[in-house]
Order: structure tokens, then sequence, then C-alpha cells
């Protein structure tokens, strides 16, 4: 199970996955897709106060 699929079931914090997150590469962006991966790059990076990506309809990574 990936790092953003472990916090999004809860099982890490939002503050140790952006911690953490830096570790993950190609792998990771294969798992959930680039979209997602930029989003919460984004977030450990403080461009923006959100917490949770939301896949657009129809479309799920997992």
């Amino acid at each position: 199970m990936n790092i953003i699929r472990q916090y999004e079931l809860g099982y890490i914090t939002f503050d140790q996955l952006l911690e953490d997150i830096w570790g993950y590469g190609q792998r990771l962006i294969k798992d959930v897709g680039v979209d997602c991966f930029s989003f919460y790059i984004a977030a450990s990076s403080r461009y923006h106060d959100d917490q949770y990506y939301v896949y657009p309809y129809g479309r799920l990574s997992y």
C-alpha cells in the first residue's frame, strides 16, 4: 500500500505524509497518477492548505 493510500485510509497523519512524500518518486506517481502526486507535493510545499485530493468522476487510481 502506497503512502498516499495509507494517509487517505487514516493510517498515517497528514504531517507524516508531507514529511515522507519526498522520498517517493516514479513508483508513487505510477500508483496514484501525476495529478494526485502533484497535489500532495504542492501541499507539502505549503502551496495550498487542502488536505485531500478529490479524484475526477469516473477515474480512480486505486
